[in-house]
């Protein structure tokens, strides 16, 4: 289900060793690369085919540096619905 999807993302547990990766030390130090970001953003809504928001939301949430329009931007930007 979606819902179980999401929880792999968030968990690291996706079976993808990049994503994964990244996840993990997003929960572990509440940062994470740029590169990485982009990384995971793509991943959920292409690969998952998750609403990008999820992901969006879930970083708000996570994110020590979370800035709402850098956030909010980029994940619209990893969805392709920036209308660019």
């Amino acid at each position: 289900t979606n819902k179980e999807a999401f929880g792999r993302w968030v968990s690291g547990n996706t079976g993808h060793p990049l994503v994964d990766a990244n996840m993990r030390e997003l929960a572990l130090t509440g940062f994470m690369s740029n590169r990485g970001r982009q990384n995971v953003a793509s991943f959920l809504v292409h690969n998952l085919g998750l609403d990008w928001r999820l992901g969006a939301a879930y970083f708000e949430e996570i994110l020590l540096d979370h800035d709402v329009s850098a956030n909010w931007g980029n994940w619209n930007a990893a969805a392709g619905v920036n209308g660019g």
